[in-house]
């Protein structure tokens, strides 16, 4: 395929598209929607880049001409919609929109990443590689054995597609923000798909892509693809914030402007010439999150906006010519923004945050603070310069546009990038891609704690990380002895979080060894792959014992030691692998004597699988510890192909009653777990687990559902009394268990209930509300 320029009129007529695209008006749309992106874009600058482009689009279009979306659009208008939100709302260059033209090519076609190289270069090459899912994985088949138990293959596709993804980030930065972009897209067109697959790919994005955006600075991108997800995974509350917000648009406009009116008089009073004051509504999601954090109604949060004031001390400079004194000035007129507001509305002394000193690690800088406003009402402000939105809004992406304009910006990049480089570094030590991904995942999402050196470095980590966290932050071996720490000049243990200003000294001990329980205070992605890397390897010291104790034993039974020996008794124990054996024999939990009365017959075990001895093992970790209560099978329907004799549980973690939307996950122990679509652990599951994942509708059974009910309101006499006779005597429900608490007067209250479906819960809460002396009464999640 030759390159050369061509007009929009020319790719019309161009036979290898009409030949692709015969009907002329789908083929005159498909060129459009391109021309939109080839001639909007601000970043495609050189004619050399256009032929570039133009000869991706044509290459796309023709591979993917026979190629249809669920909507029936051709599938070509997906990767130039991906092309476009690259070019428009990323700002990336030429070579990543020819990326996200092609993105979808070797995996859906027959274009070859050799044909691409041959096109296009190595480097476009290696970004449509790391843009392409694994082939060749196959997850092994779900089955059910005589006892009614399923066996599965933990190692899941998706963990290992993830961390190819992630693995490129070192790479090519590239890669992953393509790989947002083709996300958002299928977020935005999604109402075409199924809609199991619609929960499926919504919980997906909420477990990993969202966190990536959030953690690359694209904030606005983060917040669309959250409000899409919850928009499919709870319908009916996106629906209820939706309509709220949209009922209260008049009343949330009057008041911004009430409030930001004075502020920009004394702006331009105090000689700010350019500058902007607005209005920004919180995502639908945001305020979910606010009303389950803090247990309250949509009609009780107040800061259902915030007040956004962008400066623009230099109008006439792009970002990147930006300089250190600059950036100083920039500093200085935020902060002088910020006194001219707290002196209008008095601040909250604790909601102050100053990420203008302390950028976050994506580069994110901004100050914020809460004050109180007209009509005794909190406000958030934001207070930033115009460089300083760009970043905020492009992320790192921003400093990636201009890192040829400013080698100082070259270098913000390259610290921005070099915590993520060196998390994945540290985790790539680790073979399993669930753990992996995991472990990456717990880093994305955190707000950061600045704390100091002995010698007054900062140091930045994730929000709620502990004294083990900074030790391995400074050195592997510092973090490896750590016994304690003297933190402000105390003595604390190394589980203690730490907090904005400490100054850390950390004690350490040759004797020291990293410990399995440091794992439940690790936060950091570094310190929790050095941990575990230092438990395989403590692991494998000891399984080497129990090599050498097998290795006597055999020799004592006149049997060889071999590889294939070692594989008969390691099936003969039912463990996983060698080293589990091993490890098992060193610590006594396997009783080798057991060998001298099996029958070898060379290097193979002939003893019946009758008498096999049992080992003891632990439950794997996503099942419950309590022992869950099995129902009938004629209480759900499986939609998916399955069995028909299975057996069902449900979860504790959510607790879902018949009307629920619910779905199924297949477990070792206890047949099909079923989870409400609203579970907390709904999104770790799909994104995770989706080959476990079964349709599930309830059937026809009759049975009772513990759930919660969480009530508050003003103490009184009687009134515990008063309630317990609504459920039991007027409703014939059956309570479970409750607990209030009551403080100067107010009260907080959990009781479980058994309901025979939402429709009962949700008139007894209702019939609650109306009580005397009661306050809220809501859905709470309980354990059985």
């Amino acid at each position: 395929m030759s390159i050369k320029t061509i007009t929009t009129s020319e790719l019309v007529a161009d036979p290898r598209l009409k030949a692709a695209y015969p009907d002329d008006e789908e083929r005159s749309s498909i060129v459009s929607a391109f021309d939109r992106v080839l001639n909007g874009s601000k970043t495609i600058t050189s004619e050399k880049d256009r032929k570039r482009i133009t000869a991706a689009f044509i290459m796309a279009a023709i591979a993917h001409k026979d190629i249809r979306r669920k909507s029936g659009e051709a599938y070509i208008l997906h990767p130039i919609a991906v092309a476009q939100i690259v070019e428009e709302e990323i700002n990336l260059d030429a070579t990543s929109i020819i990326c996200a033209l092609l993105h979808d090519v070797v995996e859906d076609t027959d274009t070859t990443l050799l044909m691409i190289e041959k096109e296009f270069g190595n480097k476009v090459s290696s970004i449509v590689d790391g843009l392409t899912k694994i082939k060749g994985l196959k997850n092994k088949q779900v089955k059910m054995n005589l006892t009614g138990e399923y066996r599965f293959e933990e190692g899941s596709m998706q963990a290992e597609n993830y961390k190819k993804i992630l693995l490129t980030i070192g790479e090519d930065l590239r890669v992953i923000l393509i790989k947002v972009a083709d996300r958002l897209h299928n977020m935005r067109t999604l109402k075409s798909m199924p809609e199991a697959k619609q929960r499926t790919i919504s919980f997906e994005t909420m477990y990993l892509y969202a966190p990536i955006a959030h953690r690359f600075g694209l904030y606005q991108i983060k917040s669309e693809l959250e409000d899409l997800s919850l928009k499919y995974t709870n319908r009916v509350i996106y629906k209820q914030i939706a309509n709220k917000l949209a009922e209260k648009k008049t009343e949330r406009e009057a008041y911004i402007k009430e409030f930001i009116t004075p502020i920009e008089q004394m702006l331009k009073e105090e000689g700010f010439e350019n500058f902007q004051v607005y209005g920004r509504p919180k995502s639908i999601h945001s305020i979910l999150n606010k009303i389950q954090k803090k247990n309250v109604e949509f009609e009780e949060i107040f800061d259902l906006f915030a007040i956004r004031i962008i400066l623009d001390p230099e109008p006439d400079k792009e970002i990147y010519e930006f300089t250190a004194e600059d950036k100083q000035h920039e500093k200085k007129i935020c902060w002088m923004a910020y006194s001219i507001i707290t002196n209008k509305y008095k601040p909250n002394r604790d909601r102050l945050r100053d990420w203008i000193d302390y950028p976050k690690a994506n580069g994110y800088e901004s100050l914020h603070t809460t004050v109180m406003g007209p009509q005794g009402k909190w406000v958030e402000v934001q207070i930033r310069t115009r460089r300083m939105h760009e970043v905020a809004e492009k992320g790192i992406a921003a400093h990636w546009k201009y890192k040829e304009g400013s080698s100082e910006n070259a270098n913000a990049l390259d610290v921005s990038l070099q915590k993520i480089r060196d998390a994945i570094k540290d985790l790539a030590e680790n073979n399993d891609a669930l753990d992996f991904v995991n472990d990456f995942k717990h880093n994305l999402y955190e707000n950061e704690v600045y704390v100091f050196t002995p010698k007054g470095e900062v140091k930045s980590l994730p929000a709620g990380s502990s004294v083990i966290d900074f030790a391995y932050s400074i050195h592997t071996v510092v973090g490896g002895q750590c016994i304690a720490a003297k933190i402000n000049a105390k003595i604390h243990p190394i589980s203690t979080k730490l907090k904005n200003g400490d100054q850390v000294e950390i004690i350490t001990s040759k004797k020291q060894k990293p410990s399995k329980d440091w794992l439940v205070f690790a936060k950091t992605s570094r310190a929790r792959s050095k941990i575990k890397s230092a438990l395989n390897e403590e692991k494998k010291r000891i399984a080497d014992e129990g090599k050498e104790m097998l290795m006597r034993k055999l020799r004592s039974f006149k049997v060889p030691f071999n590889n294939q020996v070692l594989e008969e008794i390691r099936a003969y124990f039912n463990m996983e692998d060698s080293l589990e054996l091993l490890y098992n024999i060193a610590l006594k939990n396997i009783n080798v004597n057991v060998l001298k009365d099996v029958t070898f017959s060379g290097n193979k075990i002939v003893q019946p699988e009758s008498k096999k001895p049992e080992v003891k093992k632990k439950a794997p970790v996503e099942e419950v510890k309590e022992a869950p209560t099995s129902t009938k099978s004629t209480e759900f329907s499986i939609l998916d192909s399955f069995p028909k004799a299975v057996k069902f549980t449900i979860a504790n973690c959510c607790n879902p009653v018949r009307d629920d939307a619910v779905f199924g996950i297949i477990t070792n122990q206890h047949g099909i777990k079923i989870h409400s679509v609203n579970c907390p652990n709904a999104a770790d599951m799909h994104a995770k687990h989706s080959h476990r994942i079964v349709k599930t509708k309830w059937g026809d059974g009759r049975v009772s559902f513990m759930t919660g009910i969480a009530l508050t309101g003003i103490d009184g006499l009687g009134l515990v009394n008063k309630v317990t006779t609504v459920i039991s005597e007027e409703f014939g429900i059956n309570i479970s268990g409750l607990s209030f608490d009551a403080l100067d007067g107010v009260f907080e209250g959990t009781i479980k209930v058994y309901v025979q479906d939402l429709g009962e819960l949700k008139k007894l809460i209702n019939r609650l509300k109306k009580m005397d002396g009661i306050y809220t009464v809501k859905r709470a999640e309980v354990s059985q």
